[in-house]
């Protein structure tokens, strides 16, 4: 079995803002340069954007936020003091050496490529190359969002706080997200394969091919449903359960709309708490 690990550690020596350096990059060729990739990428802080590029191997470029710099040169003349001083009593003779590393590892194995970082503290914005039938499995908690555009393998995206935004998709597609926006765009062809889009707190935009024929079940609790397809709506079925025990039944509606778009196909779910839906026909002119 074929394993190769590439790491890269970039260590900036700045007074004022240490995370503040040039973007960290490193490039992982593939085992089999003929296939695409698949990706993984697991952020606890930051940003994850991943576009189409060249076959045989993936680049990876890693940066300190943006927001984050700027929090951080705000901060520093406060934490320059407060180091400063305790430096000034323990350590009278001796100065402080930064140690401030945007570490990235990437593990290949067979075009899996599984990359990590040990940068917890700060967030990060990665931006990443792929070729672009890659597959991806994409996640991140907070201060960042997921963006991906061109690639038209498998896409499995997962944020918490902040938005997933998806640019010529063919699929299939898994877009959740909890608070911010889901907007996914298929240019053409879809995969003939279910897919979910869903958030807690946003909007879910979905723009469909004219062509696109699809089964939906769409959701929203407190928000408005919209499309420019016509929607041929199925009586929601009666959910029925019943209590063995106790001899009791209990009879409920869900509250979503199920319907098809030309016919019916695979299924698509669209699902929002606080948030509208909008099904979009491509080159509708929205």
């Amino acid at each position: 079995m074929k394993l190769s690990r590439i790491a890269l550690a970039a260590t900036a020596f700045l007074a004022t803002s240490p995370l503040a350096a040039a973007p960290s990059r490193l490039t992982v060729p593939l085992s089999d340069p003929a296939k695409p990739a698949t990706l993984e990428v697991s952020l606890v802080m930051g940003s994850v954007h991943v576009v189409a590029g060249k076959a045989g191997e993936v680049v990876l470029e890693a940066s300190a936020a943006r927001d984050d710099q700027g929090q951080d040169d705000a901060m520093a003349p406060a934490i320059a003091g407060r180091t400063s001083d305790r430096a000034d009593r323990e350590h009278p003779h001796m100065h402080k050496i930064p140690n401030a590393t945007l570490d990235l590892t990437a593990d290949e194995d067979h075009n899996r490529v599984r990359v990590s970082t040990s940068s917890f503290m700060h967030a990060l914005d990665l931006e990443i190359q792929v070729p672009p039938e890659s597959s991806l499995k994409l996640s991140t908690v907070n201060d960042g969002d997921i963006e991906v555009a061109g690639v038209g393998g498998d896409l499995d995206l997962h944020n918490t706080n902040g938005d997933i935004r998806v640019e010529d998709a063919r699929g299939p597609v898994t877009a959740t997200t909890v608070n911010g926006d889901v907007k996914v765009v298929f240019s053409g062809p879809m995969a003939a394969a279910p897919m979910a889009f869903s958030t807690l707190n946003g909007d879910v935009d979905l723009t469909l091919p004219p062509t696109a024929k699809a089964n939906v079940r769409l959701r929203s609790d407190n928000g408005d449903i919209y499309s420019d397809f016509d929607v041929a709506l199925s009586p929601a079925p009666a959910k029925i359960e019943q209590d063995q025990a106790k001899g009791k039944y209990r009879v409920s509606i869900a509250k979503e709309l199920t319907g098809t778009i030309a016919g019916g196909g695979p299924e698509l779910f669209l699902k929002t708490f606080n948030g509208d839906i909008l099904l979009r026909k491509a080159g509708g002119g929205h």
